[in-house]
């Protein structure tokens, strides 16, 4: 029985060379296949690059769009604000009107009469009286500028020592013929400190209103002066909030133009409203330690910034700022729409944790329910704080930040009256940062030196008690 043809050995070398070639091919087939699936991987892995670095630049063109143009207004249910359900109490109007003045502030009266009717003159019966007031201020460039400023000439003898041959004068003598007084020199550290006026503004104003001249180094002098009285009572303010349970910390920039750049710090009590400030030349870490000072055992409530991350034995992270990051990310209109889902989702989750922890800290403090509340709010943090494949960037750090920080987002509950945000200490900084807009910063170090003297102490005694301070600070540069 035959099983085929033979083939002859022609035909086999024949076929053995199409055998071998289709080998080659398959082979360089594969090692095609191969390289465009590598390709393919890394055109992939280019294109989500890609796609991170367009959600990152719109990102960031919505965020400097909203610096810019301030944010996009979301509509309202109703325009009226005392209509029920619009979320506000309704304004009542009494709260248009100024306040009614005490007797006490009354300066002088007067007393209109009416005698007859003013449209057909007739006899009035029935009268009532009325009673209104007006308040004004005395303004120096109308009520007579000589009232406001003052001249004091000084007549000072000095004589000479047959005993000693030194001479001896009643006053000391140095200086200039004539120079400015206390109240004007309490006035320009005031405009400068609190009111954020410039040397041209404080220049102006002074002879506007009292035909008072004065020169930008004379601001200078008087500013450096106050700084030398009160740099005393500068290092017991900051010893005072050192010895609290806690202190706020914060930073912005403060460009001191000698070094082209600069910060300004600030440290705020969490017991009064005190607040101490340094300018520096840089944001390092060394600026934070020397408003702490050496061997500070208190708690540190800040921001993520890494310069505060080794700073304090406790160390309680600002909640309003993560909260505000995640509310920021869900007006990222430039996301795909399942990403903004998924963020509005995060967002709803650290809400109410965050709604938690303040319903926690409202309880009477009792620490085993406080350790307990604590473990439980970490363990719901490190829940939502997974990584997603979702996550835009900005969304991925905020996580990152949660799972590093964990143990100091529950600081709040754990020790007594520690606030669970920083807003302190942005309220304080941002006294800085209006300032800034208006000076554009210092011009030397010795200047930014004088300022974070006089800012401090001006605005601890400003807010200590408004309605006396002038009384006060300047009770409390005598005392120096």
């Amino acid at each position: 029985m035959a099983y085929g043809k033979k083939l002859t050995d022609e035909e086999i070398a024949v076929r053995m060379v199409e055998l071998r070639n289709l080998r080659k091919l398959h082979a360089a087939s594969r090692e095609r296949e191969k390289t465009k699936d590598q390709r393919i991987t890394e055109l992939e892995t280019i294109v989500y690059d890609l796609k991170i670095i367009i959600e990152t630049q719109n990102t960031r063109i919505t965020e400097l769009e909203s610096m810019v143009f301030g944010r996009k207004k979301r509509p309202r249910i109703s325009d009226d604000s005392n209509k029920p359900g619009s979320g506000k109490p309704p304004r009542d109007k009494d709260s248009f009107k100024r306040d009614e003045p005490g007797d006490e502030s009354i300066t002088s009266e007067e007393h209109y009469s009416v005698n007859a009717c003013k449209h057909c003159d007739g006899e009035l019966v029935d009268k009532e009286e009325y009673v209104r007031y007006v308040e004004d201020i005395l303004l120096a460039a109308l009520d007579g500028i000589s009232k406001f400023k003052t001249v004091t000439k000084q007549t000072i003898e000095r004589g000479y020592c047959t005993a000693c041959g030194k001479y001896s004068s009643a006053k000391d003598l140095r200086g200039q013929k004539v120079s400015l007084g206390p109240t004007v020199r309490l006035l320009v550290c005031y405009l400068v400190t609190l009111r954020d006026h410039s040397y041209d503004q404080v220049k102006h104003l002074l002879l506007d209103l009292y035909s008072l001249k004065i020169s930008d180094g004379e601001i200078s002098e008087i500013l450096d002066s106050q700084r030398l009285k009160l740099l005393p009572k500068f290092e017991e303010l900051k010893d005072v909030i050192r010895a609290g349970p806690a202190v706020h910390m914060d930073e912005s920039r403060w460009r001191i133009q000698s070094e082209g750049s600069g910060y300004a710090w600030s440290m705020s009590s969490t017991t009064s409203t005190d607040v101490v400030f340094k300018l520096s030349d840089s944001r390092g870490k060394g600026n934070a330690e020397a408003l702490l000072g050496e061997n500070f055992q208190g708690i540190g409530i800040t921001d993520r910034y890494s310069a505060y991350k080794h700073l304090f034995n406790l160390h309680q992270i600002c909640w309003a700022h993560m909260f505000r990051e995640a509310k920021l990310l869900t007006r990222l209109e430039d996301l795909e729409e399942d990403k903004q889902i998924h963020v509005k989702e995060f967002h709803d989750q650290i809400e109410i944790i965050y709604s938690r922890l303040r319903s926690y800290l409202k309880e009477d403090f009792n620490q085993q329910a406080r350790e307990a509340q604590a473990n439980e709010l970490r363990q719901e943090l490190l829940k939502i704080s997974k990584a997603h494949h979702l996550d835009p960037k900005k969304l991925t750090n905020l996580k990152l930040g949660l799972v590093e920080y964990i143990d100091c987002l529950t600081v709040c509950l754990t020790n007594k009256d520690i606030p669970a945000d920083n807003n302190r200490a942005e309220r304080d900084i941002r006294k800085l940062v209006m300032k800034r807009a208006k000076s554009l910063g210092c011009k030397t170090t010795k200047g930014a030196r004088t300022l974070e003297v006089l800012l401090s102490i001006y605005w601890s005694t400003y807010n200590r008690d408004r309605n006396n301070f002038f009384i006060n600070i300047n009770t409390l540069v005598n005392q120096t």
